[in-house]
């Protein structure tokens, strides 16, 4: 089992926002932060194999209005593959459905924790949360 230092944990949530926040430029950044608030309760309900899906589904999208849900999906699939590094595609919803049961359930807590703090940090990176 991996320890890991609380100050580690709350530098990837820092860091990957940041990266959100510079990926989604031409969008309402606090379009981003309402998404960012919502993700532990996505992740909860749905996985993390349908959080995948649902990002690349954003990110193909016409519509320049709901792109950076995808970019934002994505970066935190990123951050979560950097800090857990557990071998699988942020890009490919199947690399999460394939792995061994115990593994995509450990992966899949340490996401909901992962996106607990980056909600915390979403308001002073992003700014306040505003509703679609």
């Amino acid at each position: 089992m991996q320890s890991l230092d609380t100050r580690d944990f709350s530098r990837y949530a820092y860091n990957g926002l940041t990266e959100v926040k510079r990926i989604v430029r031409g969008v309402d950044h606090k379009k981003a932060s309402g998404i960012v608030q919502g993700l532990s309760t996505y992740i909860s309900t749905w996985g993390l194999h349908r959080l995948s899906g649902d990002g690349l589904k954003y990110i193909n999208s016409r519509s320049e209005e709901t792109k950076y849900k995808g970019q934002v999906y994505q970066e935190f699939l990123k951050t979560l593959q950097t800090l857990s590094q557990v071998p699988f595609a942020y890009d490919d919803a199947s690399s999460l459905t394939n792995l061994d049961l115990g593994e995509y359930t450990g992966l899949n807590r340490l996401a909901i924790e992962l996106a607990r703090e980056w909600s915390f940090w979403a308001v002073s990176i992003l700014g306040e949360a505003e509703q679609e």
